[in-house]
């Protein structure tokens, strides 16, 4: 994990299986329920390949790559402003156009 010196607190509540389970692992690792669990999170979120956009990847390039995207979707169509209402119109379609 690379370390910027910037850290924020994050608690977290677990059952005592879940706290035991957790310690036995560190351990069996030699390391601490922190770095385990950093770890452990760390790993979940590359195989999901979630992350947070960093502010020179959001450029130009992909406002418009995000627009063409919106475009080929959505066509000429407004949106309307509820989702559930999208969700709902498009249900209707395709059991009437299926």
């Amino acid at each position: 994990m690379k370390d910027n010196g910037s850290k924020s607190r994050f608690t977290l509540d677990m059952t005592p299986e879940l706290r035991t389970r957790l310690k036995i692992a560190a351990a069996r690792k030699g390391i601490t329920m922190r770095q385990y669990s950093l770890s452990a999170i760390e790993q979940q979120l590359a195989r999901e390949e979630i992350g947070v956009l960093a502010p020179a990847t959001f450029n130009r390039k992909a406002v418009e790559k995000a627009r063409a995207l919106h475009k080929s979707v959505f066509g000429k169509r407004k949106l309307a402003d509820e989702s559930a209402e999208l969700i709902r119109q498009d249900r209707e379609e395709r059991v009437h156009h299926p």
